[in-house]
């Protein structure tokens, strides 16, 4: 039965791979000269790249997807993009060897982010409609650096509407709701797990939590323009996304070590995108959250793209592109321009959009 299994997860990786290397054959066909918000609102993110990718500068180009630039941020590697990259056969061989791994992950501890013990109190104030500030105050109340987190941010730029700080915990909570309590007691449950990414290439792990972090409050945003979308589980979902990709660079670095050769930064941007999404979900698994969660993570994979688009699953989707977008603007990757463009290429406008992207550039983008 094991034999079948490895067997069956190896045909998976395979199909997946195919699936990936024909969008990418197909992105490299479109070729754009310029790249002013007009060219980009017209190319999209699948205009093609100069094939020597490894002596352009960390600059916003058509080319790779925002996440893909991230990623190559990340590693500090251009290569890492992936918007020309097709595995040989030992980069064939090594991500084969990978997704014996991920397979485990949810099911075996090494890789496997252990369950904040406070989550479960969360999650019950979260689904209890009549859970108070009192509630939430009180689970805030029993780790510091959560009470530390939570007056950080509600004197912050997102949050704070007078010149006079906010000291107390009361003051903050008032300040913040519900909502804002909830999202700040999930950001710092995940925190250390995110930042546990093993030494390795560039700042991963710094780069990654700043692109989970931006991806929930998009998210976030996002669901609460929709009645049947909780924004809670959309802003815990874009942690969650994160965690799956800090257990996929692990896995990559890991292999590296073990066979004594580092792993391709290439590599590790293709399994960074083939794979984040389905070990997230295998994550949010084991830590029993719902079906419907576990679904809108796998939606985001290149492997289910006849899934059902549920609003939770559409919510992730645009908060992973602006935040992406969110992180290059911040550094000086991209500016607001093309990044309003890139939304725009991906059917994102109109007055809410507006709304919740200048929402979002003055709280992590504008001094």
């Amino acid at each position: 039965m094991k034999i079948i299994l490895l067997i069956a997860i190896g045909v998976a990786l395979v199909a997946v791979i195919a699936l990936l290397m024909r969008r990418t054959r197909a992105a490299g066909e479109a070729v754009t000269p310029a790249s002013t918000p007009e060219s980009l609102a017209a190319a999209g993110p699948a205009a093609a790249q100069p094939a020597d990718s490894a002596s352009i500068p960390l600059r916003f180009v058509p080319g790779p997807s925002a996440q893909q630039r991230v990623n190559a941020l990340a590693l500090d590697d251009q290569r890492a993009t992936g918007a020309q990259y097709s595995p040989d056969p030992v980069a064939m061989q090594l991500l084969m060897s990978a997704g014996q791994e991920f397979a485990r992950i949810g099911t075996e501890p090494r890789y496997t982010p252990r369950r904040p013990s406070l989550l479960p109190q969360l999650l019950e104030a979260v689904n209890d409609e009549e859970a108070s500030l009192k509630a939430l105050s009180r689970i805030i109340a029993q780790d510091p650096s959560l009470t530390g987190e939570l007056l950080r941010t509600a004197n912050s730029a997102l949050y704070r509407v007078s010149g006079n700080p906010i000291e107390s915990v009361e003051r903050a909570a008032a300040m913040l709701g519900t909502q804002g309590l909830r999202t700040i007691i999930a950001a710092a449950l995940v925190k250390p797990l995110a930042a546990n990414s093993s030494q390795g290439r560039g700042r991963f792990g710094e780069i990654a939590w700043e692109y989970s972090l931006c991806s929930a409050s998009a998210a976030e945003a996002w669901a609460a323009r929709a009645q049947d979308c909780d924004p809670f589980t959309a802003h815990l979902l874009g942690l969650m996304y994160g965690l799956g990709a800090v257990a996929v660079y692990r896995v990559m670095i890991d292999l590296g070590r073990q066979a004594a050769q580092p792993t391709a930064t290439a590599v590790i941007g293709y399994a960074l995108e083939t794979q984040a999404a389905v070990t997230a979900k295998r994550i949010a698994a084991s830590w029993g959250l719902s079906e419907r969660t576990q679904e809108a993570l796998e939606a985001q994979s290149a492997a289910a793209p006849s899934m059902q688009s549920t609003p939770l699953a559409r919510a992730l989707t645009f908060g992973r592109l602006a935040g992406a977008l969110i992180v290059l603007c911040r550094h000086h990757l991209c500016d607001e321009a093309e990044a309003t463009a890139q939304l725009a290429a991906a059917g994102y406008s109109g007055p809410a959009l507006d709304r919740i992207w200048d929402r979002l550039l003055r709280a992590y983008v504008r001094p």
